[in-house]
């Protein structure tokens, strides 16, 4: 189950079809609810907790329509920061990249990482903190979403063909 504010953020992400979760760590709902709504999510964090883990294994069943998939990966590597690395084990296209409470040292290298995938980049902040890079706000019920790059949105939003 997801707080108010983080079902307005389900709905806004919904609207994207395959979607990367950056620093999830042991909070799966966000990318679970999306699954549960059809949708493939690939969700990162330096270490993957037990909730998360046991998440992606739930949405094996039949009974979910989506996929979540849970990878121990580093988005200073996934977006090809200081060790140059590649997004590797997150192979697939995506539509958007997504940060619950991104904090500011994480903005730019989530950003980097959207571009590289040619993905949309939203994210929450930590609450108290302002984003760090160039952004566009979108008040949602209960929270902002800050959307620092559109991309392509999912085949089932309006105007996905057109939205750039």
């Amino acid at each position: 189950m997801v707080s108010p504010p983080r079902r307005a953020l389900v709905e806004e992400l919904a609207r994207h079809d395959r979607l990367l979760e950056v620093g999830v760590g042991d909070r799966p709902g966000v990318a679970r609810s999306l699954a549960e709504r059809g949708r493939d999510v690939v969700a990162v964090d330096v270490a993957v907790g037990e909730r998360t883990l046991a998440a992606a294994r739930e949405t094996e069943g039949p009974t979910i329509t989506g996929s979540l998939r849970a990878v121990e990966a580093d988005v200073l590597d996934l977006a090809g920061g200081e060790s140059g690395s590649g997004p590797g084990g997150i192979a697939g296209e995506f539509d958007a990249v997504y940060a619950c409470n991104l904090p500011a040292e994480l903005q730019r290298p989530t950003v980097a990482l959207a571009e590289r995938l040619d993905a949309a980049c939203l994210f929450t902040t930590l609450g108290f903190e302002e984003p760090t890079i160039p952004v566009r706000r979108r008040s949602l019920p209960e929270t902002t979403v800050y959307v620092a790059r559109d991309g392509t949105a999912g085949s089932d939003s309006p105007g996905a063909a057109g939205r750039r």
